[in-house]
Protein backbone atom coordinates (compact mmCIF):
# COMPACT_ATOMS: atom_id res chain seq x y z
CA UNK A 1 0.00 0.00 0.00
CA UNK A 2 2.91 2.32 0.67
CA UNK A 3 4.27 2.15 -2.87
CA UNK A 4 0.81 2.46 -4.41
CA UNK A 5 -0.01 5.50 -2.28
CA UNK A 6 3.30 7.14 -3.19
CA UNK A 7 2.66 6.48 -6.88
CA UNK A 8 -0.89 7.85 -6.75
CA UNK A 9 0.16 10.87 -4.68
CA UNK A 10 2.98 11.79 -7.05
CA UNK A 11 0.69 11.23 -10.05
CA UNK A 12 -1.92 13.61 -8.62
CA UNK A 13 0.74 16.22 -7.86
CA UNK A 14 2.26 15.84 -11.32
CA UNK A 15 -1.15 16.15 -12.94
CA UNK A 16 -1.89 19.32 -10.95
CA UNK A 17 1.40 20.88 -12.07
CA UNK A 18 0.84 19.84 -15.70
CA UNK A 19 -2.67 21.32 -15.74
CA UNK A 20 -1.45 24.53 -14.11
CA UNK A 21 1.37 24.99 -16.60
CA UNK A 22 -0.89 24.32 -19.59
CA UNK A 23 -3.50 26.75 -18.29
CA UNK A 24 -0.87 29.48 -17.90
CA UNK A 25 0.64 28.88 -21.35
CA UNK A 26 -2.73 28.39 -22.98
CA UNK A 27 -4.07 25.40 -24.82
CA UNK A 28 -3.54 24.86 -28.54
CA UNK A 29 -5.83 26.57 -31.08
CA UNK A 30 -7.18 29.09 -28.58
CA UNK A 31 -7.67 32.69 -29.55
CA UNK A 32 -9.24 35.30 -27.32
CA UNK A 33 -9.84 38.44 -29.32
CA UNK A 34 -12.57 40.51 -27.72
CA UNK A 35 -13.52 41.58 -24.21
CA UNK A 36 -16.07 38.78 -23.80
CA UNK A 37 -13.34 36.24 -24.58
CA UNK A 38 -10.98 37.79 -22.05
CA UNK A 39 -13.70 37.78 -19.38
CA UNK A 40 -14.43 34.10 -20.09
CA UNK A 41 -10.72 33.31 -19.93
CA UNK A 42 -10.39 35.09 -16.60
CA UNK A 43 -13.31 33.13 -15.11
CA UNK A 44 -11.97 29.88 -16.53
CA UNK A 45 -8.48 30.45 -15.12
CA UNK A 46 -9.89 31.20 -11.68
CA UNK A 47 -12.09 28.09 -11.69
CA UNK A 48 -9.36 25.85 -13.01
CA UNK A 49 -6.92 27.17 -10.42
CA UNK A 50 -9.30 25.78 -7.79
CA UNK A 51 -9.37 22.41 -9.54
CA UNK A 52 -5.58 22.33 -9.78
CA UNK A 53 -5.30 23.22 -6.09
CA UNK A 54 -7.69 20.43 -5.11
CA UNK A 55 -5.65 17.97 -7.20
CA UNK A 56 -2.47 19.11 -5.40
CA UNK A 57 -4.09 18.85 -1.96
CA UNK A 58 -5.34 15.35 -2.79
CA UNK A 59 -1.85 14.37 -3.91
CA UNK A 60 -0.32 15.66 -0.69
CA UNK A 61 -3.02 13.92 1.35
CA UNK A 62 -2.30 10.61 -0.37
CA UNK A 63 1.41 11.02 0.40
CA UNK A 64 0.51 11.69 4.04
CA UNK A 65 -1.64 8.55 4.06
CA UNK A 66 1.31 6.58 2.70
CA UNK A 67 3.56 7.77 5.51
CA UNK A 68 0.94 7.26 8.25
CA UNK A 69 0.03 3.76 7.11
CA UNK A 70 -3.18 1.80 7.61
CA UNK A 71 -5.42 2.90 10.44
CA UNK A 72 -8.08 5.47 11.25
CA UNK A 73 -6.06 8.42 9.91
CA UNK A 74 -5.38 6.55 6.66
CA UNK A 75 -9.09 5.86 6.20
CA UNK A 76 -9.97 9.50 6.95
CA UNK A 77 -7.40 10.82 4.51
CA UNK A 78 -8.58 8.50 1.74
CA UNK A 79 -12.21 9.48 2.38
CA UNK A 80 -11.18 13.13 2.08
CA UNK A 81 -9.38 12.37 -1.17
CA UNK A 82 -12.51 10.68 -2.52
CA UNK A 83 -14.59 13.75 -1.66
CA UNK A 84 -11.95 16.00 -3.24
CA UNK A 85 -11.91 14.01 -6.47
CA UNK A 86 -15.73 13.98 -6.63
CA UNK A 87 -15.64 17.76 -6.17
CA UNK A 88 -13.25 17.99 -9.11
CA UNK A 89 -15.71 16.04 -11.28
CA UNK A 90 -18.51 18.46 -10.35
CA UNK A 91 -16.32 21.51 -11.02
CA UNK A 92 -15.25 20.02 -14.36
CA UNK A 93 -18.91 19.63 -15.31
CA UNK A 94 -19.59 23.26 -14.41
CA UNK A 95 -16.56 24.30 -16.45
CA UNK A 96 -17.87 22.34 -19.42
CA UNK A 97 -21.24 24.08 -19.16
CA UNK A 98 -19.53 27.50 -18.98
CA UNK A 99 -17.43 26.64 -22.03
CA UNK A 100 -20.44 25.44 -24.03
CA UNK A 101 -22.35 28.63 -23.20
CA UNK A 102 -19.38 30.76 -24.23
CA UNK A 103 -18.96 28.87 -27.51
CA UNK A 104 -22.67 29.03 -28.31
CA UNK A 105 -22.68 32.80 -27.82
CA UNK A 106 -19.74 33.12 -30.20
CA UNK A 107 -21.37 31.14 -32.98
CA UNK A 108 -24.42 33.40 -33.15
Amino acid sequence: MFAGSILIGLTLLGFAVWLHLNERRGWGNESFDDEEDRQYLSQRKRARAWVNSIFAVCGIAVLVAAVVGPGPVWIGVWMSVAVGLMTIVILAGLDAIRTLRHQSKHRH
